[in-house]
């Protein structure tokens, strides 16, 4: 039988998302593993204690900012303090400190890539784990190695799709009709995001769908240019910026049609492999990364970025057919299960430390 490894997880997080969740749904699967697994992270958010109800050991010293040149040292320190055979790094103030650190403290170290992100943060690290195709293609671009890079799609943790609240009742508190259309958009709201092109495609989509209602949960710079873009164009009553949503998973399965209208890369898309789980089919961009996240014409439809009318037409055909949401709501499920679970990411994590190790 392997040995069980101690490990250095650090990230240096801004808020708790996609990676952060990613980042301790792994913690605590490695330590169900058997793992000795130590989180470094900021103190900032609630991350810490999260991390800490989990049951993981977490520290906090101070690792952020891209000029903290002490970052590396402390790291260094701490990782020597808990035996650690590996570090593994998440996000790119991280991976700079954190290989860094594993230089001096003779540590080999895992870098994760969780987006479209430059080499320059990940130029020390011993192996490159991405949460994609997409993501590793963009890196072999920049000159990385093939050699060092690795692929392990995210994982979902399904506790968060446990007892969710009655659809109608969450429409109900949305102001929702059970019987209206309904689409909903999970993202930061910023240019990059694609929201401005949703908007103008249900603009387009108010003759044909007038009780449609469009869902976006996020916060971001963007929130008063979409909330005047939406008066604008006349659909400002069916356009509804709902910040941040702690319970975003239940108004996602309130919704018909999950929407991810991006006009850059995508990491993964992972909101699109949640409404999967959710039976959901998606209109998603054409872009790496949301490619490997729904599959076209089988979980969802994929369109070209920054085109609101083609936008409104794979939404109207999706609207317009149950038959053809539900089953590309199941074929999604079904993959999403297969391919996106935390136990299948965290193996081929741990394949890689063995790989490194040996």
């Amino acid at each position: 039988m392997l040995r069980p490894l101690s490990i250095l997880l650090v990230i240096t997080q801004r808020r708790y998302s996609g990676a952060e969740r990613i980042c301790l749904a792994l913690c605590e699967e490695l330590q169900r593993r058997g793992h000795r697994v130590t989180l470094l992270c900021k103190q900032n958010g609630n991350m810490p204690e999260i991390a800490s109800q989990a049951g993981i050991d977490v520290r906090t010293p101070a690792i952020s900012g891209k000029l903290n040149l002490l970052a590396p040292r402390r790291i260094a320190t701490l990782a020597r303090e808990v035996r650690a055979d590996i570090i593994h790094t998440h996000l790119s103030t991280a991976a700079l400190w954190g290989t860094l650190a594993g230089r001096l403290a003779g540590i080999p170290v895992v870098a994760h890539v969780h987006a479209m992100n430059s080499k320059l943060y990940y130029q020390f690290a011993d192996r490159i784990v991405t949460c994609s195709a997409g993501v590793k293609q963009h890196l072999l671009t920049q000159g990385v190695a093939e050699r060092i890079v690795r692929v392990a799609y995210n994982g979902i943790d399904l506790r968060r799709f446990e007892g969710l609240p009655d659809r109608a009742q969450v429409r109900a508190v949305l102001g929702i009709s059970p019987t209206s259309p309904a689409i909903v958009c999970v993202a930061h709201l910023s240019a990059k995001k694609g929201q401005e092109f949703l908007i103008r495609a249900v603009a387009l989509l108010r003759g044909r769908w007038p009780e449609l209602h469009c869902l976006l949960v996020g916060e971001g710079i963007m929130a008063d240019q979409l909330r005047s873009l939406a008066g604008e164009l006349g659909v400002g009553d069916r356009v509804h910026l709902l910040g941040f949503r702690s319970d975003a998973v239940a108004i996602v399965n309130a919704a018909d049609v999950a929407v991810l209208p991006s006009i850059a890369k995508e990491g993964l898309g992972l909101v699109l492999v949640e409404a999967a789980l959710l039976e959901k089919p998606a209109v998603a961009s054409n872009a790496p990364g949301i490619d490997e996240a729904l599959q076209d014409g089988i979980t969802g439809l994929l369109v070209p970025p920054g085109d609101p009318q083609r936008l409104a037409d794979a939404l109207d055909r999706l609207l317009a057919d149950e038959n053809l949401r539900r089953n590309m709501g199941r074929a999604g499920r079904q993959r999403a299960l297969e391919t996106f679970t935390i136990p299948a990411m965290t193996e081929a994590v741990e394949a890689v430390y063995r790989e490194l190790l040996a």
